[in-house]
């Protein structure tokens, strides 16, 4: 078993709020014995401009997260945009119960806008994460809607996927979207865990699915969720319909 969290929080442009949002909630997830718990995308900074990037101390920040986590002994993904060779990324961070960053991943399937502005570099893969609660998955919210890029990472053992998202309330299609992460909860045969941002212009809507259930959600306000996940039932799904 694994107790899971999906901390749906405002994001701002102050990144230094943003941490302080997002250590308080490392804290209160935490305080209920939740062993991971997830962000939204840009959680910590989301952010455009590169010489705005620059001047943030990103490594600084990270380390403070890095701390909550060991002290609270928990495991934690956040979003944040980062620079790197001079190129932006859309990324997120993986931190153990240690301190230990183990995995970051950047976002390989970019939204239209991102395309179109040209101002987010793409990244080249993806790829599971060894835990010890077994293999799991990270994708970025536009990601969700290629199904064989989350669904390969099922294939590849990931029993749990989760999404950090900044879902933009657009109005077209978004009701269709909201449904993706059951959707793919249930093609891939995993868990899926979807966290968005309590922004206004967001959908504000965060969901813990399986294959055959939503066992938390939260809409239209800020606040967290919590499911603990049982693998043995992921394994008997996956033995019985052989999507994966």
């Amino acid at each position: 078993m694994v107790k899971v969290a999906a901390a749906q929080i405002p994001v701002t442009k102050n990144s230094l709020n943003n941490l302080n949002k997002i250590i308080k909630y490392i804290k209160k997830a935490a305080s209920k014995n939740a062993d991971i718990v997830c962000f939204p995308e840009g959680a910590l900074i989301r952010n455009k401009n590169k010489d705005s990037v620059k001047k943030i101390p990103i490594k600084k920040y990270v380390d403070i997260i890095k701390n909550t986590c060991k002290e609270k002994k928990i495991h934690c993904i956040f979003g944040s945009n980062i620079l790197k060779n001079n190129k932006l990324y859309n990324s997120a961070f993986f931190i153990d119960d240690n301190g230990k960053l183990i995995y970051r991943y950047d976002k390989v399937n970019l939204f239209i806008k991102e395309k179109i502005e040209k101002k987010i570099k793409a990244g080249k893969r993806n790829k599971i994460i060894k835990t010890k609660f077994g293999n799991i998955g990270i994708i970025i919210c536009w990601d969700i809607a290629h199904p064989e890029y989350v669904k390969e990472l099922a294939k590849n053992g990931a029993w749990v996927i989760f999404c950090p998202s900044y879902i933009k309330n657009y109005g077209r299609e978004l009701e269709s979207y909201l449904l993706l992460p059951y959707a793919r909860a249930f093609e891939s045969s995993c868990y899926f865990v979807s966290c968005d941002s309590a922004n206004k212009e967001c959908a504000q809507y965060s969901v813990i699915c399986g294959p055959s259930r939503i066992y938390s959600e939260i809409k239209g306000k800020e606040g967290i969720i919590f499911a603990e996940l049982d693998r043995r039932k992921i394994d008997g799904v996956r033995k019985r319909y052989k999507l994966t």
